[in-house]
């Protein structure tokens, strides 16, 4: 594996890694033994003046090695001198001797061999060019340079301003990259840091090569032989869409996906799944002994698949052996298209069995939902409600206190509708549940038997909002009138979370700082003076003091979560200062319809990030 020039190592460490800078001093030894490789370094130049070039080459490439375990051993810092001088010294001299032997800068990233397969290994599944997640498909380096809805993902040159970078290193698990999945290890994070901070150079022969694709030297992967497919006539008693995909889907992609599937084998696709794995075809048309895909579902060969599962019906067994018999057809649109495309997921199936539904069915489901969900949280006590056309409060409040919440849900709005334009009526199929809980104890109950998750110390509410609305619930903590170091007060939180329901609607993927920001703004205007919101002032300018740049502002992940609500109140509530409720409503929509942050900005507000942040950061002083 490359070696990296020693500051590399500790600048990844402390950006990319995301740790504290290190403060221990090096011994004297240390010391010592770096000058003894620095003027090693200095002695090659002699080697380079008699044109020994190779003797130099290896000698500064040892040299290179020697350098970044002592330095990393020594935990110096990045901007250590001595760091400085000699990674700078190791560099001229590593490129002055690769220039003279015709060969490749030694101290640069190929992202062709080193890069691509980082990226294609572990953002390809959700981030691939057929369901790309929030609109940014990294199947290629052309579409990874578009960016997706949160901006462009990668500023040359500029590692610790990259989008790319600070998602992959976030400390906060919910943000970080790949999504639900392991951290990506130091080796991969100092590759790609340096790959950036040396100009995100793309090195292949064309970039709209599919990085899955993209082989060492910048060509393409030839492609893979043809699959020899039969169409279905319509006459075949088994259908692949029908009775088979759906179970390979379900049962068989977690391992059997991506760059690297299990086995060789992918199913991603029926043209995947015809051409087979390592150990060659899994299906043979008309032959179910020569099928091995049967053998280990069907027949009892070991290890038997799926592995650790036994959700294999007999229909799907008895199915998969008749359609195997009959020459395994094939009778969907287009064999090299996702099979997910062929098969409704989850979510697919459930909006179909919610648009069946009346509005008076609609409001009943919600009725029944949430009486099931109260009784998974709290079973000994018998919960109160209060109805109204748009909200269903529920909860172990007193009916005086639940009816209070009522009329400040149904003041509000009113609001929310002018500024979002909000037609449907009610605004949340169904109605939105609104849980009130009396104590804490009923709030972090909720959350640890409805979500399985503990709750911190300064929440005391949110939103819950799933596909269809077949979930449309807030939920609250009683937490009193009078605001206090945590809260704002009940009614507060009643306007800030109704809002953050809105927002969080079925389809639509906002910055966590536009939701809580919004939400808290709007709550503010709502509720009037509040110590609580009056005293976010001193958190937004500790959260502001690592920006070095205005546009910064407005970048998803870029504060923590104790300071995306202080900073988002304030950022939303220039905005709407600036240009008004309605504007900033537009400037919402535009973002639920798709627009990224830049073109919002642009479109309603007539100017761009950068000047936006800065007119925001100057209102500040």
């Amino acid at each position: 594996m490359r070696q990296f020039p020693a500051c590399v190592l500790l600048s990844v460490a402390v950006m990319a890694m995301s740790l504290s800078v290190l403060e221990a001093a090096p011994t004297p030894e240390q010391r010592k033994q770096i000058v003894e490789i620095q003027k090693e370094v200095a002695s090659v130049a002699a080697m380079i003046r008699r044109k020994d070039y190779e003797e130099a080459e290896k000698k500064l490439e040892e040299l290179n090695d020697q350098a970044t375990k002592l330095i990393a051993d020594a935990e110096l810092s990045p901007d250590d001198r001595t760091v400085v001088s000699l990674s700078k010294l190791l560099t001229i001299n590593r490129q002055r001797v690769a220039k003279a032997l015709g060969k490749p800068d030694p101290t640069l990233i190929s992202f062709s061999s080193e890069i691509a397969p980082i990226l294609a290994q572990s953002c390809g599944n959700c981030h691939g060019s057929d369901n790309p997640r929030a609109r940014l498909d990294l199947s290629s380096f052309a579409t990874m340079k578009r960016g997706g809805q949160n901006g462009a993902l990668l500023v040359p040159k500029q590692a610790q301003r990259s989008l790319m970078m600070l998602r992959l290193t976030t400390p906060d698990a919910q943000l970080r990259m790949p999504k639900n999945g392991n951290a990506l290890g130091r080796p991969e994070l100092e590759k790609i840091y340096t790959w950036i901070n040396q100009g995100a150079i793309f090195d292949g022969s064309d970039e709209s090569i599919p990085l899955s694709e993209l082989k060492a030297d910048g060509s393409k992967e030839p492609d893979a032989p043809p699959v020899m497919i039969t169409k279905a006539t319509g006459t075949e008693k088994v259908s692949f869409v029908r009775d088979i995909a759906p179970t390979i889907v379900n049962l068989c992609t977690g391992c059997h996906r991506g760059n690297d599937p299990n086995s060789g084998l992918s199913v991603e696709t029926f043209e995947n799944l015809m051409r087979g794995g390592d150990s060659g075809r899994v299906i043979v048309p008309g032959n179910l002994d020569g099928s091995r895909l049967w053998q280990l579902v069907g027949a009892g060969e070991q290890p038997r698949m799926p592995q650790g599962q036994a959700r294999i019906t007999r229909k799907f067994h008895a199915d998969l052996k008749l359609w195997i018999e009959e020459g395994a057809k094939f009778d969907g649109e287009d064999a090299k298209l996702p099979l997910r495309r062929l098969v409704p997921t989850d979510d697919e199936l459930a909006m179909e069995r919610l648009a069946a539904l009346s509005p008076d069915e609609f409001r009943q489901m919600r009725e029944t939902r949430t009486a099931e969900q109260w009784k998974r949280v709290s079973a000994r006590t018998t919960a109160r409600f209060v109805t109204s056309d748009e909200f269903y409060v529920y909860g172990d409040a007193s009916e005086d206190r639940l009816k209070q919440v009522s009329d400040w849900a149904g003041q509000y709005v009113g609001e929310l509708r002018s500024m979002f334009g909000i037609q449907d009526r009610p605004a949340w199929k169904g109605r939105l549940t609104i849980f009130v809980m009396k104590d804490r104890f009923g709030y972090t109950e909720l959350n640890q038997v409805l979500h399985s998750r503990s709750t911190a110390r300064d929440v005391h509410g949110h939103a819950h909002i799933t596909t269809g609305f077949e979930d449309a619930y807030i939920a609250l903590e009683d937490v009193g009138d009078d605001p206090g170091e945590t809260h704002g007060g009940l009614h507060l939180s009643v306007v800030d979370q109704i809002t953050g329901a809105w927002l969080q609607k079925p389809g639509t993927n906002l910055p966590q700082w536009v939701i809580r920001g919004t939400g808290l703004s709007l709550a503010g205007r709502a509720v009037g003076a509040n110590s609580y919101i009056e005293g976010l002032g001193p958190q937004v300018l500790e959260a502001l003091k690592g920006i070095e740049r205005p546009e910064d502002v407005f970048t998803d992940g870029r504060f923590g979560p104790g300071e995306i609500g202080p900073v988002g109140y304030s950022v939303v509530s220039f905005m709407i200062k600036a240009g008004g409720p309605r504007k900033f409503g537009q400037f919402i929509a535009r973002l639920q319809s798709g627009a990224n942050m830049n073109a919002a900005v642009s479109a309603v507000y007539a100017t761009d990030l950068k000047n936006l942040g800065t007119a925001y950061l100057g209102s500040l002083r």
